[in-house]
């Protein structure tokens, strides 16, 4: 016989701030928002155990990936080998500490710090004598983190640098290799276990429950169902999901600060999108990667590093650069500047089909790091003096920012304010089974 295993009583949808009184689910059960089909909450079968074991599982995986050498290339009687470590190490050694202290983050400090909070929160549901407040602050962590997690991306961008190196050299692949495959595996599989609501509700309980009435000019409308927190005087936590009096300036669950609607969210959105706007133009300009063979020295722009691949047949290597590294931040700018634009003057297309493309926009923005990724592996590899030798190119920073701040122009940006503007259509199922 299956029991529910989350009870919470109200909550505002984070996209269209849409309230939901939520049924007990049970194993397998996942709660959409009836309006515009966000996922509100996910209840996986044996949750806690499986978290710590995917937890453990790659941690373990990640020790023995720095444990051992990760790739390995000869060329012309020349060897070289190197671990994970020596990706960032070299990069140091280069005076490249801005891009080694990405990397660093991107491979080491969050990934670890993100895999160790979630690990200690399952362990602490069952073990009272650990403070609410380090509970609070561990699991405020894991939100945050858990963006800018990139290990998968890093992956790809590692297969592309081993097609790059292909003609130029026999690539080897280490234990490490299959090691950090197993762990970036691993990895989404915590990812995808950790659920936002259920957290706070095992951590901190239920939210505070309220009435929702329906104002009576609505009561046999077909807007019947779609009551927004904002209508009922509420306002929903994006941090852990309890709906609040809207005179309320922090959460008592959670402890976060709460609004409405996201303070400054376009003028945020517009700064950022107008910063990446002009840090692109210098990383298309300016080289992103320098190589030196046989004493010649050779830069390469992003572009000129798809036609390489292009000319060498590696089509679709040069088509996954191409879409990375020009289409997908091009996109995102125009996206994110056209919904800017329908905030101020909405047009009759639907809203669903704008939330829709944010959540494209904002699912798709990290890939752009595999050039970067593609440039640090690389660096790391091909250091042969004279013979052979790569380093980034002075416009690695300016395209690292170019992601960053698209990344957090769409962080800020505020999709509710879409629907603030035009009241979207409802959709059918709330509650469904996963398969």
């Amino acid at each position: 016989m299956s029991y529910p295993l989350f009870y919470d009583s109200v909550t505002a949808c984070d996209e269209c701030d849409l309230l939901h009184r939520i049924p007990p689910l049970k194993s397998g059960e996942r709660f959409k928002c009836i309006r515009c089909g966000h996922v509100l909450i996910s209840v996986h079968e044996h949750v806690k155990g499986r978290i710590f074991g995917t937890g453990c599982s790659s941690l373990l995986m990640l020790a023995f990936a720095l444990a051992f050498p990760f790739l390995g290339f000869s060329s012309s009687g020349a060897e070289r080998s190197i671990t994970l470590f020596n990706i960032v190490s070299v990069l140091i050694n280069q005076d490249y500490l801005i891009l080694s202290a990405i990397i660093s983050l991107a491979l080491f400090v969050f990934p670890i710090a993100y895999l160790l909070a979630v690990i200690f929160l399952v362990w602490s549901f069952d073990n009272h004598h650990v403070s609410m407040a380090i509970k609070r602050y561990f699991t405020r962590w894991v939100i945050v983190i858990q963006p800018w997690l990139m290990v998968d991306v890093f992956l790809v961008g590692t297969l592309v640098a081993l097609v790059k190196m292909d003609s130029l050299a026999d690539i080897e692949l280490g234990l490490s290799f299959w090691a950090f495959c197993a762990y970036v595996l691993l990895l989404l599989k915590t990812i995808s276990l950790v659920d936002r609501r259920w957290f706070w509700n095992q951590l901190a309980g239920h939210g505070p429950d309220h009435l929702i009435v329906k104002p009576p000019v609505l009561e046999k409308s077909a807007l019947a169902k779609s009551i927004t927190a904002k209508q009922q005087e509420l306002i929903g936590c994006h941090f852990c999901g309890a709906t609040l009096l809207g005179t309320a300036f922090h959460c008592s669950r959670c402890g976060h600060s709460i609004h409405s609607r996201r303070p400054h969210s376009l003028t945020g959105t517009i700064a950022f999108l107008i910063a990446s706007v002009i840090m692109f133009i210098p990383a298309n300009v300016f080289p992103i990667m320098q190589t030196t063979f046989l004493g010649g020295n050779e830069p390469s722009t992003i572009m000129g590093g798809v036609l390489l691949l292009w000319s060498l047949g590696s089509y679709p290597v040069a088509l996954v650069i191409f879409l990375a590294s020009v289409v997908i931040p091009l996109v995102k700018m125009l996206s994110l500047s056209w919904l800017c634009w329908q905030c101020y003057y909405p047009t009759e297309r639907e809203t669903m089909q704008k939330i829709r493309l944010y959540r494209i926009t904002e699912l798709v923005g990290r890939w752009s790091m595999i050039d970067i990724f593609v440039v640090a592996v690389l660096t790391g590899l091909v250091q042969m003096g004279e013979l052979m030798s790569i380093l980034p190119g002075p416009a690695v920073l300016s395209f690292t920012s170019v992601i960053i701040l698209t990344m957090l122009a769409a962080m800020v940006f505020d999709p509710r304010l879409l629907w603030d503007k035009n009241e979207g259509s409802v959709m059918p199922s709330s509650q469904e089974k996963k398969e």
